[in-house]
């Protein structure tokens, strides 16, 4: 996987999810101070832009602009896709040079989603803004297409429902899905039999996911599914004396903070030993 500069772009959203990390963070740069953001470093030649809401933004085209101005050859944005169900946003933002788009979902089911969001119409709106950036390169002649990794956030609200959300939203033409684990009141051990049924059911729809936000020592056999291992976790992370009798300790992050406020380490186990280490070492020296 591709190594990314992540710069944050301001907590405006037009969602307002229940249990949102960034919307209490008081820090929203001016243009200035988001270009300044990006100034390269370490050789890292990608960048994604992240919020809250970066289309929300009235110069969210001048901050594409100084992206590519910076050099960075790949775009990626974090997005509800809700601002692009007018197909004209669309279109600029992908003639602007992003066309990496990862977008953000809670359910299948409006009702649902819609309270999660606390916003009505929401899916719908990103409903459609995925549809028109998947027909973008049709409808435009666009020398390339967009592509469109599904986000979909994992929460006390929807774990028992993300097999059904992501196969609801494959025929859609995803080209990827990651299963976020974003709610640190959700405690692991209700929600990852339900991850792993969510990834065979993707798998055999042939669509490649990952998983965000879970330790290596929870996903036994299904390891290679760990984003962590392809590059730079998100968040904070931590781990306990016991990681150091895991297998994974050298290319796991450990857990992140904001959960092991609520629920300690108690559910981790170390793993003694895996027949996939040699192989998951292999991947993350390849993104080294």
């Amino acid at each position: 996987m591709v190594t990314y500069k992540r710069v944050y772009v301001g907590s405006q959203c037009n969602n307002s999810c229940l249990y949102c990390n960034e919307r209490n963070r008081p820090d929203n740069p001016e243009l200035s101070e988001t270009v300044a953001r990006m100034v390269h470093n370490g050789g890292v030649d990608s960048i994604e832009l992240y919020g809250g809401e970066p289309t929300l933004r009235r110069d969210f085209f001048s901050i594409l602009d100084a992206a590519r101005n910076q050099g960075f050859k790949r775009i990626k944005l974090v997005t509800n896709a809700r601002a692009f169900a007018d197909i004209k946003a669309g279109v600029k933002t992908v003639e602007s040079g992003c066309y990496l788009f990862e977008i953000k979902v809670h359910h299948h089911q409006p009702g649902i989603h819609d309270y999660i969001t606390q916003a009505s119409g929401s899916l719908q709106q990103t409903v459609e803004g995925i549809q028109n950036l998947r027909g973008i390169d049709t409808l435009y002649q666009a020398p390339f297409s967009a592509f469109i990794s599904l986000r979909i956030s994992i929460s006390r609200y929807n774990y028992e429902d993300i097999g059904r959300v992501a196969l609801a939203f494959i025929p859609y033409e995803i080209d990827r899905i990651i299963l976020s684990y974003d709610d640190s009141g959700l405690e692991m051990s209700k929600a990852l039999p339900h991850i792993q049924n969510a990834i065979s059911a993707t798998i055999l729809n042939r669509v490649w996911i990952l998983t965000q936000g879970i330790p290596l020592c929870a996903m036994t056999g299904i390891e290679h599914h760990v984003s962590e291992i392809y590059g730079t976790p998100y968040g904070e992370y931590k781990k306990s004396e016991n990681c150091k009798k895991c297998v994974y300790d050298e290319v796991c992050p450990g857990m992140d903070m904001r959960y092991l406020d609520n629920f300690g380490f108690n559910q981790l186990r170390p793993v003694p030993e895996s027949t996939h280490i040699r192989d998951i070492k292999t991947l993350r020296n390849e993104q080294d």
